[in-house]
């Protein structure tokens, strides 16, 4: 919902969900990384669960070929099944662990993202919002290199265009479409801050 302010500055006031924290997270390179990496870390995993399968079947195939060590490489070789197996469902977990939606809702259910109603400011000078806990944070549009478009927000990203400093919502609860208007607006002031 947009209320009424001085001519320069439009107040913007919304709850934030699960969705709009999800958009936020995703949009998180370090999140992105570790969960690429915990990814290949499981592709590796499970090539080397099926190479030990394969090894498992060959030399439970041919015990009397090993001899007196057959029972201890058969014993060994399962638990190098076992242990892959492990690593494969271990880097399964941490994926799902650092997804954006798990990682949203562990956020909203920790209180580490304050739930209530947020208030934004897009000021000429940046943009400022008031949390539902009080606190507030100000971000000049000298300080960002442009604005990322999601379902729900505007992300807005650092000098390098990289890291996502704050966003702002597309609209309020009550309201059914954005603003008309509002992604060229944050575009023109962060263009106008560069420059």
């Amino acid at each position: 919902m947009v209320a009424a302010a001085p001519a320069d500055t439009i107040v913007l006031r919304c709850e934030l969900g699960w969705a709009e924290v999800r958009e936020v997270m995703a949009a998180s390179r370090l999140l992105t990384l570790m969960r690429r990496s915990w990814l290949a870390a499981g592709v590796f995993f499970v090539a080397l669960l099926a190479e030990s399968i394969v090894l498992l079947r060959y030399v439970s195939a041919r015990p009397a070929a090993y001899g007196a060590h057959g029972g201890l490489l058969l014993d060994e070789l399962t638990a190098g099944v076992g242990l892959c197996l492990l690593l494969v469902c271990w880097s399964a977990l941490r994926v799902w662990r650092l997804s954006p939606g798990r990682q949203a809702r562990q956020a909203l259910a920790n209180g580490m993202w304050p739930r209530g109603t947020y208030e934004y400011k897009l000021r000429h000078d940046g943009v400022a919002w008031r949390a539902p806990d009080g606190s507030a944070v100000f971000l000049p549009w000298s300080a960002l290199a442009g604005a990322c478009e999601t379902e729900r927000l505007f992300l807005l990203m650092d000098q390098e265009g990289r890291t996502v400093r704050g966003f702002i919502p597309k609209t309020g609860r009550s309201e059914p479409q954005p603003g008309a208007g509002l992604g060229g607006l944050i575009r023109e002031r962060i263009r106008s801050g560069i420059s």
